[in-house]
């Protein structure tokens, strides 16, 4: 028998997020951004489930792309960060990517490349992120260049990027709107500046296109709230089994470093999952787990492969009983809170020995 750190991925709640949004955006389409190997979830099996339900999919590089194509994807893919050199464009071209531009360097290899087929391009303007992007004087310089080039496909589509969009009242969002409301009025083309949080808080500017990255996988973007009370549903269930139970006495140690004393003698488990799988080293004495059912909370340092849990909740509990890490029953942004991680990087950092397994 194998070891029974999992990862059940459901594709009924991955489409059931993709329609919960389609309520909320209106008319506008949606890029489903797969990128970071679908937030942790799969690149290849995001995509293929999803191909026919979004309008297109987000990447980090051309290899992600190309992973991408290489499944049988005909969606169209835009390149988040562009190309990273010049050859990349007339890859580009060729799988119908999407690029886009946020840099001169990409406009100078531009000029020198010999492209043999159009390039669909994008603008990225930097109104208050300070990551990529163009000022907006360099970007209306840069849109003149790129919309007299003979390959390069019209309309060329613009986008930005929010840094505070989870933080609804912060006044950097007013101005990155209006800043990026004004530069595309007298342009006639399509435009991006929603992520998975702004979404929700700026309704009123969806655009042409939304990029949903963490609420497409079921996870609130928002601090304070949960994913179900946005209508989402987790997409990854993250589990594993007890595999040893004991009664540990009063005054025993639990734990590398002895973090834990137990403050009676109590029922203590051994989960199997440890920061070698993914999970965060750094959570806490009372993280929640989820056995059978039952809230019980973790005790003691995450070892490489072993998690150890307070069973003084759940006394029945026995070896081979499921824990629910988080995911159905025990939404991540609960367990979160108790880590020094950000739930975008817990999901990513699911690590290749755990087995995923698709229920369709």
């Amino acid at each position: 028998m194998s070891r029974p750190t999992i990862a059940i991925l459901s594709k009924k709640n991955l489409l059931h997020n993709v329609a919960t949004l389609r309520q909320k955006i209106g008319s506008a389409k949606i890029i489903a951004m797969v990128k970071s190997n679908a937030y942790g979830h799969g690149i290849r099996s995001v995509a293929m489930r999803l191909e026919g339900y979004v309008d297109m999919f987000g990447v980090a590089s051309i290899d992600e792309a190309l992973i991408l194509r290489k499944v049988g994807i005909t969606t169209p893919i835009l390149l988040m960060e562009g190309v990273f050199d010049r050859d990349e464009f007339e890859i580009a071209a060729e799988h119908n990517f999407h690029v886009v531009f946020h840099d001169q360097q990409q406009i100078e290899w531009l000029a020198t490349s010999d492209l043999t087929q159009p390039l669909n391009a994008w603008i990225k303007i930097n109104t208050g992120m300070g990551r990529l992007g163009f000022s907006l004087d360099d970007a209306l310089i840069f849109y003149n260049q790129l919309i007299t080039h003979p390959l390069i496909n019209k309309p060329i589509r613009m986008l930005s990027h929010f840094a505070c969009s989870d933080d609804k009242n912060n006044p950097l969002n007013a101005k990155q709107i209006t800043l990026f409301t004004e530069y595309i009025r007298p342009i006639e083309s399509e435009f991006s500046l929603c992520n998975s949080a702004a979404i929700f808080n700026f309704p009123d500017h969806h655009y042409n296109y939304v990029r949903p990255g963490i609420a497409l996988y079921g996870i609130s973007p928002l601090p304070a709230t949960s994913g179900k009370s946005l209508g989402l549903k987790p997409v990854m269930t993250f589990k594993t089994k007890l595999i040893s139970t004991k009664i540990m006495q009063k005054g025993s140690a639990i734990g590398y470093g002895a973090r834990y004393i137990c403050p009676e003698t109590m029922l203590v488990g051994v989960v199997a999952c440890g920061y070698g799988d993914g999970y965060p080293i750094s959570a806490r004495d009372g993280t929640p787990l989820l056995v059978n059912d039952i809230i019980c909370p973790l005790i003691g340092r995450v070892s490489m492969d072993m998690i150890m849990v307070d069973l003084r909740n759940y006394p029945q509990a026995h070896v081979g009983d499921s824990v629910v890490l988080w995911g159905e029953g025990l939404p991540l942004e609960q367990v979160a809170p108790h880590t020094s991680e950000i739930v975008w990087n817990m999901l990513t950092n699911i690590q290749l020995r755990v087995k995923f397994i698709w229920i369709d």
